[in-house]
């Protein structure tokens, strides 16, 4: 007689039930049906890595959002990693520093392992902050207590702490980024064999925390929408979601026409640690940035005369310098990230029509060739395959 799995049993139910997910919230209508599956489905893989691939007793950095996983808008310079710890156990996190622009170690609350959505910063570490040997390699100590006689470097776990979040962010091609290792140092290796019931609470895990987030993602996009940002920024600081406390984020969603296309105009701080703008799709995923200008920083991008940055969002070649490539989308989002500025100013989204885009754009804005976009493209393609991004 056949029997299932208790480990597919959740698995199933929460596919059976995306589309019931999908009423409820109102969001996507079925012009977006197949994409939204996709989007459930690369929630999925991106949990099993979190949930079966590392663990409390045999941590190891893997993939976060990203490239592979793009949901939630992460940022293209940004390689994100995870990994789960027991908040009461002794850790050791060790490695080389890289040349990044920023490069932190954030505690965080929930998450696959738990079956609940990433919650609220608990706390961070700069590590380039962080005292190293001659050769630039370090290591640290993480606990609730700082272990008896030990004068190294050391940080401590918050309260309610259930993983960690890794982040790189680099702006130029020639930065690197560092290599850090994780162990655990207070008990002996456990067995890495799963009985059928841990396979079935790490199941049950993994499709809670998918079910969670998906929905928090489309909510995310009905709000917008229903507070009237649809090509109109709004600021969030995301600190219930992990956003970076020295960061003001800028969101907005997108839409035009297919003879449209939407200029973004903003000031630049005198002063930024970092900046870029990037576009989404429409369930807050971010747009392939390896194979399309579908983001920059503040390193990428033309600024005119005036001293102001232009965007141009668009389907086709505008031939203006900073077009963000929606690769085919025209209905998504836009996240601008400005991080330890001088001032923050708000973006601004105009939308016309494509005839008239040089009418809006400063006389002297310079002309991009074909031959110049593909350089453009092979360099943007050199820069984020050369990174280890998983």
């Amino acid at each position: 007689m056949r029997t299932e799995s208790p480990a597919f049993a959740p698995v199933i139910a929460l596919l059976e039930s995306a589309d019931q997910t999908a009423r409820e919230v109102g969001y996507p209508d079925a012009s977006l049906r197949d994409a939204y599956h996709r989007q459930v489905l690369m929630l999925l893989s991106q949990a099993y890595v979190q949930v079966f691939g590392t663990s409390v007793e045999h941590p190891d950095w893997v993939p976060h959002c990203g490239p592979l996983f793009p949901w939630g808008a992460p940022n293209h310079d940004t390689i994100y990693s995870f990994a789960p710890i027991d908040v009461n156990g002794l850790y050791r996190v060790s490695g080389k520093k890289g040349t990044e622009i920023i490069a932190s170690l954030m505690f965080r609350k929930g998450g696959a392992n738990t079956g609940q959505v990433h919650g609220a910063t608990l706390g961070e570490v700069d590590v380039q902050a962080v005292s190293t040997d001659a050769d630039q390699s370090f290591s640290m100590l993480i606990s609730r207590r700082r272990p008896d006689g030990f004068t190294g470097n050391w940080f401590a776990i918050p309260p309610e702490t259930t993983g960690m979040l890794a982040r790189h962010v680099t702006q130029l091609p020639s930065q690197h980024d560092g290599a850090w290792a994780l162990e655990r140092l207070d008990r002996a290796p456990a067995p890495c064999s799963l009985t059928a019931d841990e396979v079935a609470v790490r199941s049950r895990n993994m499709t809670s925390f998918v079910q969670r987030l998906n929905e928090i993602l489309l909510r995310l996009i009905v709000k917008l929408r229903a507070d009237g940002h649809t090509n109109k920024f709004v600021s969030e600081r995301f600190q219930g979601n992990g956003g970076i406390a020295a960061q003001l984020y800028f969101q907005s969603l997108f839409e035009f026409d297919a003879d449209e296309v939407l200029l973004i105009e903003s000031d630049v701080p005198t002063i930024s640690r970092y900046w870029s703008v990037q576009l989404v799709d429409p369930f807050y995923s971010a747009i392939d940035f390896t194979f399309h200008s579908s983001a920059f920083n503040g390193h990428q991008a033309h600024f005119d005369s005036d001293g102001k940055v232009r965007f141009v969002v668009s389907t086709t070649d505008p031939g203006t310098p900073n077009w963000l490539d929606s690769a085919g989308w025209r209905r998504g989002g836009i996240l601008w990230r400005w991080h330890t500025a001088s001032s923050y100013p708000e973006p601004t989204i105009k939308r016309i029509k494509f005839a008239q885009l040089g009418q809006a754009l400063p006389a002297d804005s310079p002309r991009i060739d074909a031959s110049r976009r593909q350089a453009e493209r092979s360099a943007r393609i050199s820069q984020y395959q050369s990174r280890r991004r998983w």
